[in-house]
C-alpha cells in the first residue's frame, strides 16, 4: 500500500489502497473522509479555522472544498462520505485556543454539508501523529504523551 504524508495545507485523495499521514498534529486538524461504495478515500492537514485570511495558511472551508472536489473527480460521492477528524489540541498558552477554533470550525463545516461524521479525538493539551488506512478505515493515533489508539 502506498503511503502518503499530508504536510500543513495539504490534501490528498487516492482510489487505490492508501495510508495518509499527519506528523506532529498541534492545533491543526487531520480530516480523512471515504466512500466506501467506490473506495475512495482523502485527508486534509488544515492549519486554521475557516474563514482565514492568512496568505500562507488556509483555512476549513478551503481545503474541505478542495478535499471534496477531488473526491468527486476521482469518482467518489460526497453524499456518500464518512469522516473522522483529529487533532485541533491547545498545547501552547499563548494560543488563543486556534485548537479548539479549528475543531469546531471543521465539525460545523462536516454538518452544514451533511458529511456524516464517524469518529473524532479532538481537543486536549498534546500533539498527535495519525495514520489512516483507506481499506480498513482506522485512524492510528499516537500522542505526544506516548499513547497509541485508533479510532
Amino acid at each position: 500500500m502506498m503511503s502518503h504524508i499530508l504536510n500543513i495545507n495539504d490534501v490528498a485523495v487516492s482510489a487505490k489502497p492508501v495510508e495518509l499521514v499527519c506528523l506532529g498534529l498541534g492545533s491543526c486538524i487531520g480530516l480523512f473522509v471515504t466512500d466506501r461504495i467506490k473506495k475512495v478515500s482523502g485527508g486534509a492537514h488544515i492549519p486554521l479555522p475557516s474563514g482565514s485570511t492568512s496568505i500562507d495558511m488556509k483555512g476549513a472551508d478551503e481545503l474541505l472544498e478542495q478535499l471534496l472536489q477531488k473526491v468527486q473527480s476521482k469518482g467518489g460521492n460526497i453524499n456518500r462520505l464518512r469522516a473522522k477528524i483529529t487533532g485541533g489540541s491547545n498545547i501552547l498558552s499563548h494560543e488563543i485556543a486556534i485548537g479548539d477554533q479549528n475543531a469546531l470550525s471543521i465539525v460545523e463545516l462536516l454538518q452544514a454539508r451533511n458529511i456524516y461524521i464517524a469518529a473524532t479525538d479532538l481537543g486536549g493539551n498534546v500533539s498527535r501523529s495519525v495514520r489512516f488506512n483507506s481499506i480498513t478505515q482506522e485512524l492510528v493515533i499516537s500522542t505526544s504523551a506516548q499513547k497509541i489508539y485508533s479510532i
